[in-house]
């Protein structure tokens, strides 16, 4: 029987059958609501903040796996956010996907650079869909319309 706590390195982030968390960083509104609803309707459990700076406090004590979240959010930049993860031992591995507007080469670079999985804000559900299917393998058919 596997462990869901890694002896040599004390990590419970890699577990056999681990739970996937989400955490979405986004202002309240219509958006916000369907990253949370679509995230959740694949398996995810989620929570959702309003600013980048927020997310700190809830990191130190819940294993997320991925965070999606906004280029354009007021306060803590998304590439100032993306740096601290990456430079961060403890959150380096979370992977980040960043709903982007921006028609920035620099910018797109950048966050590509720093691994973080761009999401084009006119196709989101596609895009997301996509890293979904990449990181998490199949996900069951919605038996909705629409």
């Amino acid at each position: 029987m596997k462990s869901h706590f890694d002896i040599q390195t004390g990590n419970t982030r890699h577990r056999s059958n681990q739970l996937k968390f989400a955490l979405v960083i986004e202002e309240a509104g219509d958006l916000r609501d369907s990253l949370l609803a679509l995230l959740r309707g694949y398996g995810w459990l989620v929570h959702a903040v309003g600013r980048a700076e927020t997310a700190f406090s809830i990191l130190a004590h819940i294993p997320y796996n991925v965070i999606v979240l906004d280029s354009e959010l007021p306060g803590m930049c998304a590439t100032d956010f993306v740096r601290i993860l990456r430079d961060s031992k403890e959150w380096q591995d979370v992977r980040l996907v960043v709903i982007n507007n921006s028609k920035s080469a620099n910018f797109e670079r950048h966050l590509a650079d720093a691994d973080a999985f761009l999401v084009r804000r006119s196709m989101w559900k596609d895009d997301l869909f996509e890293f979904l299917l990449a990181y998490g393998g199949e996900f069951p058919m919605s038996t909705t319309c629409g």
